[in-house]
């Protein structure tokens, strides 16, 4: 039952090539989804995990982000311990509604008198078609029920006149319970952690400040989101300003739309995101830009080629 908390490390994996490399997680996968019997595939973090100069410089980036994946995720357990055990009841009380209803329909539809074994037998035969009128009867996801081939061993030695009637008030009580009581609690546990200072873990390996090398991934930050604020702010003109001169008209102060256009076109962006950085650059909407102007195009190109986001709208700096 707990398949789902088991992570893999693929370590030293700068031990071999990038074609090896994709052979061996394939491989890997694959023998997995076997063993471990979950929904999701499990997560498999690839990396270098010691500190020996790497073997393989190209793996360094996937590197870094496994690594910041996986320490975030360890860094996170004590804040996340709390969800985990209620998403965990709200497993087992779906599992007890279902099973509460497989068993009451079971009940229900043997025979009064006659033909016990016989009946029992074809419902059991059945039990994939009999999931599926549980589930549309009672508004039930398939994906709650068990697996119908482990259910039909443990019913085939039960005798199903024995099964006990399905509680309504005990059903109703249940359904409370998913759909009001565990979902307030679940929005409870963020301001509780906060009233008794539940933090991350302290991990050597991500704390502190986000570096060029590594990087806490809470909060929406990322390997490239973490150094957006270092882009937010006025270019340096000077830097521009030689291709600026060499764009404009004589004597005019701008350069042209099909000017500009030239200029950022090299960049090999998609037009869809130039037509951002010019809507977010020309200012004053004539269609033309100045130096600022020109400026901020360039220095918005080059945050987006860094593979930042690009702002909805500008800072007022």
């Amino acid at each position: 039952g707990n398949d789902h908390k088991i992570h893999i490390l693929l370590n030293k994996a700068d031990s071999v090539s990038t074609q090896q490399l994709m052979r061996v997680y394939g491989a890997l996968m694959w023998s997995l989804g076997k063993v471990i019997n979950t929904p999701e595939v499990s997560r498999i973090y690839v990396g270098s995990f010691w500190e020996e100069p790497l073997k393989n410089e190209t793996f360094r980036e996937l590197f870094e982000q496994e690594e910041n994946d996986l320490y975030t995720r360890i860094a996170q357990l004590p804040r996340t311990a709390s969800s985990r055990k209620v998403n965990d009841l709200i497993k087992r009380a779906r599992l007890a509604m279902v099973h509460a209803c497989l068993l009451d329909y079971l009940r229900a539809n043997m025979p009064w008198w006659f033909g016990h074994a016989k009946e029992q037998e074809r419902m059991i035969r059945d039990l994939p078609a009999i999931y599926k009128e549980i589930a549309k009867t009672h508004d039930l996801p398939l994906g709650d029920f068990p697996d119908p081939r482990v259910m039909q061993r443990h019913l085939a030695s039960r005798d199903f006149t024995t099964f006990v009637p399905m509680d309504p008030e005990k059903l109703e009580a249940l359904q409370t319970l998913l759909s009001v009581d565990l979902p307030k609690l679940l929005q409870q546990i963020p301001q509780e952690q906060s009233a008794l200072g539940v933090c991350n873990a302290n991990i050597a390996q991500v704390s502190g400040q986000a570096s060029p090398f590594a990087v806490m991934k809470v909060g929406g930050a990322s390997e490239t989101s973490a150094f957006k604020a270092s882009w937010l702010r006025p270019p340096d003109l000077t830097r521009y300003e030689a291709d600026f001169l060499a764009l404009c008209a004589e004597g005019s102060d701008r350069v042209s739309g099909h000017k500009a256009r030239e200029k950022l076109v090299e960049t090999h962006l998609p037009s869809n995101v130039l037509h951002r950085i010019w809507a977010l650059s020309d200012i004053d909407e004539d269609g033309a830009l100045t130096l600022s102007e020109f400026a901020i195009a360039c220095h918005l190109a080059e945050m987006k080629l860094a593979g930042q986001d690009l702002p909805f709208v500008l800072p007022r700096e």
